[in-house]
């Protein structure tokens, strides 16, 4: 009984957070949800706190990577990204990255490196399979065009009466095809 308690449980939690409501005891992000906003992209705002266009881009930077590499994510990749990306908006690249590959600074299969250029570098750890990404200028051009207010500055009011231009960004970033993000470069092929 009290297992069959614990898995109906188990069962809430899982439907709760697919039909986008977080657990209760997670923080909450400062985010507007969609009903069209894919999975992913509530999951990677549940991990960086709201939705920006920097951390949407990350997603689809890792996504495209592990598909490039035919990896399945988490523990089969390194990833090392490259770029102007110390400091906020930009490394909120980094958490989408992330969130799009399942390497982790704990796991310790994530690097960064301070760089004029963005680009990022995921290796399949499995079969040496590595692939170069590099944002497309449209994709620069996007998220250059808005200035970000500061999240401090930022209040609870989520009414539907404005558009918050970061998450609007984000959402055009998360439906685009991926062509017009990345190009995508095999730069050492399976062994």
């Amino acid at each position: 009984m009290l297992r069959t308690i614990a898995l109906l449980g188990v069962g809430c939690v899982a439907m709760a957070f697919v039909a986008g409501q977080p657990e209760p005891n997670l923080p909450k992000p400062q985010y507007r949800f969609e009903p069209t906003d894919p999975q992913w992209l509530r999951q990677a705002v549940q991990f960086h706190g709201h939705l920006g266009p920097w951390a949407a881009a990350g997603v689809r930077a890792g996504m495209a990577g592990l598909a490039a590499v035919e990896a399945k994510g988490y523990f089969d990749i390194e990833v090392q990204a490259f770029g102007p990306l110390a400091k906020p908006p930009r490394s909120c690249f980094l958490d989408g990255l992330q969130v799009g590959t399942g390497a982790t600074w704990g796991k310790r299969n994530i690097s960064f490196a301070e760089a004029e250029a963005l680009s990022v570098r995921i290796t399949n750890t499995r079969t040496g399979k590595t692939a170069q990404l590099r944002p497309t200028a449209k994709l620069i051009d996007l998220l250059t065009s808005i200035k970000p207010k500061s999240l401090s500055e930022e209040t609870d009011d989520h009414s539907d009466d404005h558009d918050d231009p970061l998450e609007t960004m984000a959402r055009k970033i998360a439906a685009m095809p991926q062509s017009e993000l990345f190009v995508v470069e095999i730069v050492q092929s399976q062994q």
